[in-house]
């Protein structure tokens, strides 16, 4: 078993609908965080396609997940020796969804999630949302959940994961302003009451009528950022501690002291 990893999160500007730039852009951040000695490099919410975009120009530029674009970031997993996480919109059967995908170091398929919890006009214009949390699942000896953006606002979610054993959760996300607080607030406080790690990618820059607030974070166990950017283009890397997560599970032992049957209502 791994007691530790090495995670990057890449804030950047977007480049909508242009695959090309995209890649080329991924491309560069996987060599630089493989080189830093990271295990997995996490990019914004729909950082491969765009994510701002008029509904017949997101239709046209999303991708499947299992096409060309899913084995040209295999390749580079294998290639550097990290898992990416990715961003982009999905397109599969006739329908349009917000995802997530996790290739390993093997260049294999170790999660994909859909997001279930869709922003305002912006996301339900352009996609159909998730039906289910993907169940974690294991990049480098570590226990993953993923989330994204508007997801992680809703406790509900974060706690659903840490129960079934995540220790580390990805959410790739677009905050935009003015929700800063978001990113400088409740992320730490995600990780504190679930008493694990999240990595949070954000954007930077603006994307049409967008301006995005940056913030990209990796948080400990115990609501402390280990990495924090500000609002410009920036690789964040930092390593990780499964002790951590013991130590704090014992000195506020939450999971154990929970009550569930007083909160059955909230699953209605």
């Amino acid at each position: 078993m791994n007691s530790k990893i090495t995670v990057a999160t890449l804030q950047h500007a977007p480049t909508p609908n242009n695959l090309p730039a995209s890649l080329a852009r991924l491309e560069s951040a996987a060599t630089k965080a493989a080189a830093a000695g990271a295990n997995i490099l996490v990019v914004p919410e729909c950082s491969i396609t765009g994510y701002n975009q008029p509904l017949k120009t997101m239709q046209q530029v999303a991708i499947r997940a299992n096409g060309s674009t899913s084995k040209s970031i295999a390749a580079l997993c294998t290639q550097h020796n990290i898992a990416i996480a990715y961003g982009f919109a999905e397109r599969d059967a006739g329908q349009y969804f917000n995802t997530v995908q996790v290739i390993n170091a093997a260049g294999e398929v170790a999660g994909s999630y859909r997001k279930t919890h869709l922003w305002g006009d912006l996301d339900r214009t352009l996609f159909t949302p998730g039906d289910t949390l993907t169940p974690v699942f294991e990049i480098a000896g570590w226990q993953i959940g993923l989330l994204i953006c508007y997801d992680i606002e809703f406790p509900e979610n974060t706690r659903a994961l840490a129960l079934a054993g995540a220790e580390l959760l990805l959410v790739p996300t677009g905050l935009m302003h003015p929700w800063r607080d978001i990113a400088t607030r409740v992320v730490p406080v995600r990780a504190y009451e679930n008493q694990f790690y999240i990595a949070y990618c954000n954007y930077c820059d603006t994307e049409a009528d967008l301006t995005y607030e940056g913030r990209s974070c990796i948080v400990g166990p115990e609501g402390a950022d280990l990495a924090r950017a500000d609002q410009t283009e920036t690789l964040l890397v930092a390593t990780l501690d499964k002790q951590t997560i013991t130590d704090n599970r014992v000195a506020l032992p939450y999971h154990r002291d929970r009550l569930p049957h007083l909160y059955k209502s909230l699953a209605e």
